[in-house]
């Protein structure tokens, strides 16, 4: 098959092909990409086209610790929360793949606002995807059957800014029918733009916070990953300082004092940094660095 700009096809049964994928309702014959098709876990993350200040500033927060953690990050290249995502995901050195619902030849790529970023993409080591052959151009009813590839993919769906409307509901009911995990960010009950979060939210899905709570997500049915990811997690300042502390083993009580946390606080931290691999608890409520992790 001669395709133009680069691009390749894989269809189904190719031993490459993304193996979730495979698992959904509707799994596609194949696809065209341009790019490189990377076989890390990947979380899909969503959202309006029309973000607010507070969205940028959850991606910024967020897409960097799950880049840290060795995930690739989906998106769907659109206008708002996905392209401030795929951004995100490079600033970071990650890799991510943008899933869209045209073509991916020069002409038909879609926003054309974004055709740079789909460039910034593919050379970056990540890839643009699509079902639809070259020259499929932007149609409505296409961005739904797009929006099962990007829940379908993914370990789990997260949702950053939606309003009632937003195709990002779409994909994360997709994501529910897949059997995959769905998070939203809870925010202000007086923004357009975050009711559909706060709906999906009423509604079971988990609230989404900080990188740890994608992870607990999935830790129950991905148990190794998890544990592998969440020692990838950069420290927090806190957790720094406990552990810089802990260069010879302290009593909770001194780590309370030297650092001037509170008791709940330390406590947490205590567990974040064992179940990261860096300390371990010695006996008697004493804590001390772990022989088996250095700190990098």
């Amino acid at each position: 098959m001669l395709l133009p700009d680069h691009i390749k096809y894989i269809p189904a049964a190719d031993p490459s092909f993304p193996a979730l994928l495979r698992q959904i309702g509707s799994p596609p014959q194949g696809l065209f990409f341009r790019g490189v098709l990377n076989d890390l876990p990947a979380i899909s993350i969503v959202g309006t086209r029309r973000n607010t200040s507070y969205g940028r500033r959850c991606i910024e927060e967020i897409v960097p610790d799950l880049v840290a953690a060795g995930f690739s990050i989906i998106s769907g290249l659109a206008l708002g929360i996905d392209g401030l995502v795929h951004r995100a995901v490079l600033r970071a050195g990650g890799k991510t793949i943008a899933i869209l619902g045209t073509g991916i030849d020069e002409k038909a790529i879609y926003p054309r606002a974004h055709v740079n970023l789909a460039h910034e993409i593919i050379h970056s080591g990540g890839a643009i995807v699509s079902e639809f052959p070259a020259g499929t151009g932007s149609r409505k009813e296409h961005f739904p059957i797009r929006n099962r590839l990007i829940a379908g993919w993914s370990l789990a769906t997260l949702v950053i800014e939606a309003d009632m409307d937003s195709g990002s509901l779409i994909t994360a009911k997709q994501a529910l029918e897949a059997n995959r995990e769905v998070l939203a960010v809870p925010g202000p009950i007086w923004s357009d733009v975050s009711r559909g979060c706060n709906k999906l939210i009423s509604a079971g899905a988990r609230v989404c916070m900080s990188a740890n709570d994608v992870l607990e997500s999935l830790e129950i049915d991905r148990p190794d990953l998890v544990s592998q990811a969440r020692a990838l997690l950069p420290l927090t300042s806190d957790e720094s300082r406990i552990l810089d502390l802990l260069s010879e083993p302290h009593h909770v009580d001194d780590i309370i004092v030297k650092t001037g946390l509170d008791a709940g606080s330390v406590g947490a931290k205590l567990t974040v940094l064992e179940v990261k691999g860096y300390i371990a608890q010695l006996g008697g409520q004493i804590w001390g660095r772990s022989h088996g992790r250095l700190r990098k």
